[in-house]
This record gives structure tokens, sequence and C-alpha cells, in this order.
């Protein structure tokens, strides 16, 4: 199965095609626009605008839903969208705001995760990215054990494995086994095979949390 695009949809189509551009979307991958129901001439415009460009770069083309305002009916029907993918990304840079909430809600409620893009209005500001691993993160918070080795190293940033074992007081294997995990979250960076250990910035945020 290939990804999910999830992107909100306005009266301009520009930010779609750059982000079906940028992502080298393909055949398998499937592109959903949300937009404000029920949905307006504009956007209207915009979307076969855009199924145009589509047919002739040979991207896939998109489907339009429609997401009325209230609450339970727009997250039920985000839901629906969200449920049968693994691989999700969003980019909430088009449309009404509350597209925007509800789509975050609707990720976080079923527990998906996915990289979310957003291109502020101003243009003085570039493109934000909120990278996978803070979602990863709150599904899935560091052990205690894990926070104490996190802690340690924030006074330690570059130590080794072998340091951060004598400082703990815990087994080499052990630490290596929690670098390991907490690598994989991206709360932590092992810079090369014998080097030091630093944090991300992922994991300096989740010390800031954990306080």
């Amino acid at each position: 199965m290939g990804r999910l695009f999830l992107i909100t949809l306005g009266f301009h189509e520009d930010h779609v095609i750059r982000r079906l551009i940028n992502e080298r979307v393909v055949a398998d991958d499937k592109v959903v626009l949300i937009t404000a129901s029920p949905v307006a001439t504009a956007t209207q415009r915009a979307y076969e605008s855009l199924m145009s460009v589509c047919s002739r770069m040979r991207l896939p083309k998109p489907e339009l839903i429609g997401i009325p305002p209230d609450p339970y009916e727009g997250l039920r029907n985000l839901l629906d969208v969200l449920s049968d993918w693994d691989e999700i990304v969003l980019d909430l840079s088009g449309g009404m705001r509350y597209l925007c909430i509800y789509a975050m809600i609707a990720l976080l409620l079923m527990r998906k995760r996915g990289r979310i893009y957003l291109q502020p209005e101003s243009g003085d500001v570039g493109e934000v990215v909120i990278p996978e691993a803070l979602i990863e993160v709150f599904f899935n918070p560091p052990k205690p054990a894990e926070t104490e080795l996190l802690r340690l190293l924030k006074n330690n940033e570059g130590a080794t494995v072998g340091d951060l074992a004598k400082l703990s007081g815990k087994a080499e294997k052990t630490v290596m086994n929690m670098v390991s995990e907490l690598s994989k979250k991206g709360v932590l960076v092992r810079r090369g095979r014998g080097g030091g250990v630093f944090l991300t910035k992922t994991g300096k945020l989740l010390l800031e949390l954990l306080r």
C-alpha cells in the first residue's frame, strides 16, 4: 500500500501541486483534498484546475471531500478517510482553519503517524514541517529508566554508551538497548559506532515537558 496525502484546499491549488511534486507521488499513493462544506465555487475551480495539471503531469487524480464545520460530523468523515492508511502526509497550507484543526485531531484520535506541512500566510516565514518523531513521542513517551538516561545525557552531551553506563550505574548492554530504542523514536542520535550520543531537538523539547 502507498501513502495517503491529505491536503486542505481553499481557493488556490499551488501548494497541492508543489506537495505532490516534492513528494514524488506515484500511482499507489492516494490524494484526498478536504475543503469546507458546502464547496465554494472558487474552490471547485481550483480543484478542476488541479485535475487538469495532474492529468498532464500523470499524477494521481485527487479526490475532493467536503468537510462540514460540525466537529462530530467533520471528524467522522476524516476518520473514515484515515482508517485504512499507515503512512500519511498532511499538508495544511490551504482552506479554512477548522480543517487544519480537525485533521490534526483525527490523526491523533486514530493514533496515526505522519509528517505535517504548513505554509504560513506570511511570505516572510518559510514552510513549517512537524516531524513524525514529535507525534511518535506523543504516543510512546519514554519509560522512567529512559527518561533518567535522557536527563543524564542533557548534562553529558556527546558521552559514549560506555560513559553513560558508568554514570548511570547500569550495564553497558542495557544502556545500548535504551539508546537504540530512543534513537528509533527520534529522541537522540548516536554519531558513529563508537561515537557520542546526542539529544535531538525532539529530545530536548521532551525534556522540557518532563520537568
